[in-house]
């Protein structure tokens, strides 16, 4: 089993008055406040120096219903706030690679939530074009859009059994049978999983996005980033990115989540700062805007894309699942 985590070592200042703060450092000390954590310890943050992460982005989770300030700030209202903020937000389509441990109860909706926040949007573009509801007996079949741009990486049976550890290395990786064989489940976005490291099971929990076009991605200016990935501890599930509901009492939106989670956005840039465009990676993009299998081919030079800034965990592009293929399922193992 492996797992990824973000670190990143950040000197401490000779006197906290010289502290200035980031969105990453103000976002992690709002989320340590939160979790109840010492007033003491939160207070120590302001004895380092965070202008490293000014290029960063924390993303977190809360458990509870949370409105006003808290809502756009939790889930992935929160996401589309730190896209948006750090200069990552676009109105183009993207391209979303997702790898999860787990996999909640998934719909159309929330994987398009999801979608648009990794676009920069703050969680009210799914929320109002979700007020035109659906006639009884409509299709559950997943959006075009999804199945062009979404991939979501899970291990298959046959990819669990044939790893060194087999079934009894996997009791931390699970999706309910009940919830992949509902009709409204997008099993069409999903690929397998194999990790990079052979015979290894994943554990991680990441999205990595690009845009769909290579002229934008080689186009890319000195301050804006091409691509960037989320490093965290959210599984693909409303219980961690959270649900956009109206709150019955007063009427405006309210965030429900079940989870603490936390993140970290990490946009690809090359060591002067400035975005990294390539030439390979551009034109590998430039092959994913036909369907579903040219949305496999589109990931092919992910790992070159992302090399210098997150590691690649699993192999790309990610085999559509076969007609008779499951995920693994831990309850029925």
């Amino acid at each position: 089993m492996e797992n990824m985590v973000f670190l990143i070592d950040l000197p401490r200042l000779g006197d906290a008055a010289d502290h200035k703060p980031t969105q990453f450092s103000t976002e992690l000390a709002r989320f340590l406040t939160e979790a109840k954590v010492d007033d003491r310890m939160v207070d120590s943050l302001t004895s380092y120096d965070f202008s490293r992460t000014e290029r960063l982005g924390f993303v977190y989770s809360i458990p509870g219903s949370h409105t006003n300030d808290l809502r756009r700030r939790t889930g992935y209202c929160g996401l589309g706030n730190v896209v948006s903020s750090l200069g990552l937000a676009t109105t183009s389509p993207i391209e979303v690679d997702s790898v999860s441990a787990s996999l909640g109860s998934l719909t159309s909706d929330l994987i398009t939530s999801i979608y648009n926040a990794c676009q920069g949007d703050n969680g009210m573009k799914e929320y109002n074009a979700r007020g035109t509801r659906k006639p009884a007996g409509a299709s559950h079949s997943t959006p075009q859009l999804l199945r062009d741009h979404f991939r979501i990486y899970f291990p298959t049976e046959a990819t669990v059994v044939n790893t060194r550890g087999g079934r009894g290395a996997a009791g931390t990786i699970c999706v309910q049978a009940k919830w992949w064989r509902q009709p409204r489940f997008p099993t069409d976005l999903v690929r397998d999983c194999v990790s990079s490291r052979k015979g290894l099971l994943l554990h991680t929990k990441a999205i990595f996005v690009h845009s769909s076009s290579a002229a934008e991605v080689a186009d890319a200016p000195s301050h804006k980033a091409s691509a960037w990935a989320y490093v965290g501890s959210a599984n693909l599930s409303e219980s961690a990115w959270g649900r956009l509901v109206k709150d019955s009492k007063t009427g405006k939106p309210k965030l429900n989540c079940r989870n603490w989670e936390c993140g970290v956005v990490v946009p690809v840039l090359e060591a002067n700062g400035k975005a990294r465009p390539t030439t390979k990676g551009a034109a590998a993009v430039a092959t994913s805007s036909a369907g579903t299998e040219a949305g496999s081919r589109g990931s092919s030079n992910l790992g070159e894309l992302f090399a210098s800034t997150v590691p690649m965990p699993m192999l790309v592009p990610g085999r559509l699942y076969g007609p008779n293929e499951e995920p693994w399922f831990y309850a029925d193992s």
